[in-house]
């Protein structure tokens, strides 16, 4: 009887996935200082990798895995000298295992992967077969890019380039040819050659055919149209190009998916079935929590007893007994809430380690010299939260690298150490994680960011004027803005920031900068731990309880209706020397006006992001902790609250998303 393969697919996945990234990590640490026990631990991921594939019937990867192997066992046996191309053809082969995992988990097509181990045949000096062109696996920093320059209009074109046999010096044709396509369409992203030369072939024959994937600002037919009548060029195939599955191109042939041998013995059925996110909890965990259940068991039969006991006898002999036995049943209830929120929780390290490979290729790609720091790796936070929180630390990253960091050049000048280093650090802070993105690069310059700002339209010259230098710099997070000349490969067009201030927002988080020119760049981002639970801030607003998560509210003050002031047109007020816009919660909501018998106002200072706002309400009435539930579909679009909660009283209360409102 066939052994029932899938029950066991989540569980194969978590290794894989545990498996790749200790390959990964060992493979970034191996470049920095080659050891033996490197190589061991990186031939011992592959080799469990490629059993448990081979179990689960993933040929493909096992078969991929298998040549990494004989590759690291040709290392450990002839100790060749680890350098930047033995280091770069197994992190080639760790993306195309990446991508493998990838399509094994929704149900794709596999990619081709013979370039890869045509790659490691060369490189262990073992005879290849020629490969096909195939278009590139995007490297992380490269498919970021990709999709940066999609949200901002443009075009992703895949080029299948074949060059006339008789065409001579083919390797500097190879060169003009990709300059005449990164003017004609805008931005090359990716370039592929054939892995190596054909057995017997000179090198430049391998420059005769090749792929690129570019990004451009016009249609196919204008790009075609442009470079179309070049003499040397026997065909030039365009087509949309869709980051994922890579594509190869044979011969003239337009570019067209190529598989990997014959299908794999697993159907997309079998394959595509959507994993169950998993969390890995520690038995102690477990026990402790068994260990509250017990104790609960125990005060609910107390509470029977009392119960009991109080119909058979005077009730009120029985009070103090209930009243004892509801405060340390409230006690455990505590501890419960807060055992089983550990358990949603994971270490921060398992998002910070994608990052060294990141540096590590962006700073090649930049000529720099860049050291990532990672302190605070075991600080927890919701996995929900570390999810979402990957794309704004790839953006600031990627501005550290190219815009805070100099060229080794340029830091000797300055009498700075030629490697620059951005340390990434973690920490709890009451009820919030903390994490800072620091670099010893060159800092911002709030008159060079308020000039840009200005060149661009994104601020009027009015607003240039009374604009402090600290609100200068936040405004990096418009959209559109960029102080780069021009759109290089890793940065340019102004919609990475944007994206950091726009999911942070989403996070319930709040995010400073701190800067001093020539010094260095510090992003300090705090995040509530979990999005599950919040302790809440309750106000009432024409007679509805609202709530208002305590995260995002940054001080309580009254002030004297004459304290108000009009500033631009807007109503605001002067809190600690800052102008802060004034905004009515009732105006916000459309709810109709009160009677106000007070004569000071209660105000709200919220923070959300980089900006602040203060909210008008007519009472203040407390803080709790409070279970946010989901408002539901059928409600449609409620931009301006983020669920509700149902309080003491058996009332529900709307919970504000404070994010909204400020920005609104």
């Amino acid at each position: 009887m066939m052994m029932e393969l899938s029950a066991y697919r989540d569980i194969f996945i978590e290794e894989l996935n545990e498996q790749l990234e200790r390959i990964d990590q060992s493979l970034l640490t191996l470049e920095q200082a080659p050891a033996p026990e490197l190589v061991q631990t990186i031939f011992r991921a592959a080799h469990t990798i490629k059993g448990s594939a081979s179990t689960m019937g993933f040929r493909e990867m096992s078969d991929l895995t298998h040549e990494v192997e004989y590759a690291l066992e040709w290392v450990r046996e002839k100790k060749p000298e680890i350098t930047g191309i033995l280091i770069d053809t197994l992190f080639r082969a760790l993306d195309a295992m990446k991508l493998l995992r990838t399509q094994y988990i929704s149900g794709g097509e596999y990619d081709d992967c013979s370039a890869v181990v045509a790659e490691i045949k060369a490189l262990i000096n073992l005879p290849a077969e020629p490969q096909p062109v195939r278009l590139p696996v995007l490297s992380p920093a490269e498919m970021l890019q990709a999709e940066e320059a999609a949200a901002a209009g443009y075009s992703l074109l895949s080029l299948a380039v074949t060059l006339k046999e008789e065409c001579q010096m083919k390797a500097a044709r190879h060169y003009m040819l990709l300059q005449r396509i990164e003017d004609v369409s805008g931005k090359i992203i990716a370039v592929a050659l054939p892995a190596a030369a054909a057995a017997g072939a000179d090198e430049d024959s391998r420059y005769s055919r090749f792929a690129v994937v570019a990004a451009a600002g016009k249609e196919i037919q204008q790009v075609t149209e442009q470079l179309a009548g070049d003499s040397d060029v026997q065909s030039i195939v365009i087509t949309p190009f869709v980051p994922g599955p890579s594509s190869v191109t044979g011969g003239a042939a337009a570019v067209e998916p190529l598989l990997a041998g014959p299908p794999s013995s697993l159907n997309k059925e079998q394959r595509g079935s959507s994993a169950q996110p998993t969390v890995r909890v520690s038995v102690e965990r477990l026990d402790h929590l068994m260990n509250l259940v017990g104790e609960l068991l125990i005060e609910q039969t107390s509470l029977a007893d009392l119960s009991a006991a109080g119909q058979r006898n005077d009730p009120a002999k029985v009070l103090p007994g209930i009243g004892g036995v509801s405060d340390h049943m409230g006690t455990i209830i505590k501890e419960l809430q807060e055992g089983v929120m550990k358990t949603r929780m994971l270490p921060i390290d398992q998002l910070f380690n994608r990052f060294p490979r990141l540096v590590r290729d962006l700073a090649q790609k930049l000529g720099k010299e860049i050291e990532l720091v990672i302190q605070g790796g075991e600080t927890e936070l919701d996995r929900m939260i570390i999810e979402e929180l990957s794309d704004p630390l790839i953006h600031l990253i990627r501005n550290s690298t190219d815009h805070g960091i100099e060229s080794p050049e340029v830091r000797a000048e300055r009498g700075k150490s030629p490697k620059g280093t951005i340390t990434l650090t973690s920490y709890h802070e009451e009820n919030q994680v903390v994490i800072r993105l620091e670099d010893d690069g060159q800092g911002i310059d709030a008159g060079r960011i308020k000039a840009s700002a200005l060149s661009k339209g994104i601020i009027s010259e009015e607003k240039a004027g009374y604009l402090t230098d600290q609100e200068a710099i936040h405004l990096i997070f418009e959209p559109g803005f960029s102080t780069a000349a021009e759109v290089s490969e890793v940065s340019g067009r102004g919609v990475g920031m944007d994206i950091v201030r726009s999911q942070i927002g989403r996070l319930n988080g709040i995010i400073d900068i701190e800067t001093v020119p020539g010094k260095g760049t510090v992003f300090i981002i705090r995040l509530p731990l979990t999005l599950a639970i919040i302790k809440g801030l309750l106000v009432n607003v024409s007679g509805r309880v609202l709530i208002l998560p305590m995260y995002n509210v940054a001080e309580i003050v009254r002030i004297s209706p004459d304290e108000i002031q009009v500033v631009q047109g807007e109503q605001a007020i002067i809190n600690h020397g800052r102008i802060v816009p004034l905004s009515w919660l009732r105006d916000k909501l459309h709810y109709p006006r009160t009677e106000r018998s007070s004569k000071t106002i209660p105000l709200v200072i919220v923070r959300s992001v980089d900006r602040i706002a203060a909210l008008a309400v007519d009472e203040i009435i407390g803080n709790q902790e409070v279970v946010i539930k989901s408002l539901g579909a059928y409600l449609g679009t409620m931009n301006h609250l983020s669920g509700a909660t149902i309080l003491g009283n058996g009332r529900v209360a709307l919970i504000l998303d404070a994010s909204y409102l400020v920005s609104h």
